[in-house]
């Protein structure tokens, strides 16, 4: 009989310290830098990957400042179009307004497309 009660109270345990844009959409979110030429994608500084390649990253990271740099071509910074994440109102709906800062907490209220199309220009030199 212990061992059932402890067991449900770890689940309720476990479903209202998690919430349910992070469980349901995770805190990474998969983007494409499609580009008119194969290039470096950096985050701020740090370099993240390849453009046209499947990039994974933070969902907290998506309102940072992204740059494409490529040989001969200059280098084109930008932000990403970020907006809320549906999932998020989850909560809202089933009342359970404490896990969402479980969501702000990872990022998972935010989300941007799936892939994001950049036009690099040739460089003057």
């Amino acid at each position: 009989m212990k061992k059932t009660i402890t067991s449900i109270l770890l689940c309720l345990t476990i479903l209202f310290s998690s919430s349910c844009a992070t469980i349901l959409t995770g805190t990474k979110q998969k983007v494409t830098f499609k580009s008119n030429v194969n290039g470096k994608v950096f985050q701020n500084l740090a370099e993240i990957g390849k453009t046209n390649e499947v990039i994974k990253i933070k969902r907290h990271d998506l309102t940072k400042l992204y740059t494409i740099k490529a040989d001969g071509f200059q280098d084109k910074q930008f932000e990403l179009p970020v907006r809320s994440n549906p999932v998020f109102y989850l909560n809202i709906l089933f009342g359970v307004f404490v896990t969402g800062y479980f969501d702000l907490a990872t990022g998972a209220i935010i989300k941007t497309d799936k892939e994001i199309n950049v036009t690099v220009e040739k460089s003057n030199k």
